[in-house]
Formats: structure tokens, C-alpha cells, sequence
């Protein structure tokens, strides 16, 4: 069974972290998933230490879909940085989808065929 995670995220304490979160709900919606668990901070994009998003990766299963409003939500990051990120999220086979990237959206579509599937990663 795949499950969706959303990330929510803001730099400061007093921004709000969870505006996006009718968004990332509805976009889930739309494709007829809901979502599993939010997992909301107010820490910086530019550091790793984040322990809601690596709570969200610890609970992820294979194939489970980590839902983002915007991509630097997830990552503003230095190049050493972001690639342990990434590896972390490849090696625990964890699907991205950022709303603010249409491309991305394919990864929410857990009926692809195997070839697409292997080609979008």
C-alpha cells in the first residue's frame, strides 16, 4: 500500500508552516489518495537538521509519495547537503511530488506501468 506524506515547511516561527495545507489536501483529492500524515516545521531549508522531515522519511515505505507544495520547501540546500538528501530519499525509494512541478505529478499516479515508472526515477 502506497501513502502520502506531506512536508510542510516555513523558515521562521512566525511564519505559517501549514498554509499549503488545503492545497496539498485537495491536489491528493484529485487524484483519489489521501493523505497519510503531515508532518510540519519552522526550520530552515538550508539545514539538514530537520526532524519533522526526517521523521516523514523514517515512516516512509517503499514507494510512498512525499508531497510538497514547492520544491524549496523540501530543499534549499548546499550541493553536499541536498545529495545526502537525495540519497536518503532514493535509497528508501520514496516518490517526490512538489505541486509547483508539473512534471513531478506523474509520481502521484501509483497505476503506471513498471517502464514508466523506472523511467521517472
Amino acid at each position: 500500500m502506497t501513502f502520502v506524506r506531506a512536508y510542510l515547511r516555513a523558515s521562521t516561527e512566525d511564519q505559517n508552516a501549514s498554509r499549503a495545507k488545503e492545497d496539498l489536501k485537495q491536489f491528493a483529492e484529485e487524484r483519489g489518495q489521501q493523505i497519510a500524515a503531515y508532518y510540519v516545521e519552522n526550520k530552515s531549508g538550508a539545514s539538514l537538521e530537520r526532524p519533522e522531515l526526517f521523521r516523514l522519511l523514517n515512516d516512509c515505505g517503499q514507494g510512498d509519495i512525499l508531497l510538497v507544495e514547492q520544491v524549496d520547501r523540501l530543499s534549499r540546500l548546499n550541493g553536499e547537503d541536498w545529495e545526502r538528501l537525495k540519497s536518503e530519499i532514493q535509497s528508501r525509494g520514496i516518490r517526490v511530488v512538489a505541486l509547483d512541478l508539473p512534471t513531478s505529478w506523474q509520481m502521484a499516479d501509483t497505476s503506471k506501468d513498471e517502464l514508466t515508472d523506472r523511467m521517472l526515477k
